[in-house]
């Protein structure tokens, strides 16, 4: 209700706390779950499908403002939903100065994105990795932070990277950085087809509401 009084973007999904004891770094959506967590990550699935375009958005960024609002969860929940509907899907780490989605897969970033970005690797399918989840799920780690991250995201390899992945993937799922810290995800954004904001109960501050007006 804050939200609807304070923003007229559209909101397409409530995600419930999780039960004590859960771990954030758990993907919750499973095949067969039927938690209240999973059923509400389907429902912003579907809701999805029912934005203006949403059916022809392969690309979905998501992002937030600041750390900790949850949007790698939302990423890796939001992935396996369309997993487990027999999509192939990936999803990519794309906050390369503090990049978290890989741990959640239990990789490292010692390759990745920026692997490609900087032209230490040029075949992207020596990058994506398998996930345990679903093997319709497929990781991008971010790779080692480079000490030019705006720079790697500006570049032609950037939009190269996203049609590759356009190519080989029913759905790319864009796990970015907030974008009140820093401008990096405002340079993605014209890779995406649709963007997804992230706010927390009790966390997110109403000022941060201004990001997307």
């Amino acid at each position: 209700e804050e939200l609807k009084r304070y923003t007229k973007v559209p909101i397409l999904s409530e995600i419930c706390q999780l039960p004590a004891g859960t771990s954030e770094d758990e993907v919750a959506v499973k095949e067969g779950a039927t938690t209240p967590v999973a059923e509400l990550f389907r429902l912003l699935r579907n809701n999805i499908t029912f934005t203006r375009n949403g059916q022809h958005s392969k690309v979905i960024l998501i992002t937030s403002t600041v750390s900790g609002e949850g949007k790698t969860f939302v990423a890796a929940n939001l992935a396996m939903t369309y997993a487990i509907m027999g999509k192939k899907v990936v999803v990519v780490g794309l906050d390369l100065r503090r990049p978290m989605l890989a741990h959640r897969y239990g990789y490292t970033n010692r390759t990745g994105v920026t692997s490609y970005l900087t032209r230490q690797e040029t075949d992207i399918n020596k990058l994506i990795l398998p996930s345990k989840e679903s093997h319709n799920l497929s990781v991008l780690p971010a790779g080692p932070v480079p000490p030019n991250p705006n720079e790697l995201l500006m570049s032609d390899a950037m939009g190269e990277l996203i049609e590759k992945l356009r190519k080989e993937f029913d759905y790319v799922i864009l796990d970015t950085a907030p974008i009140g810290v820093v401008s990096d995800t405002l340079l993605v954004v014209r890779h995406s087809d649709l963007q997804l904001y992230v706010t927390r109960a009790n966390y997110s501050s109403k000022n941060y509401l201004g990001t997307l007006q």
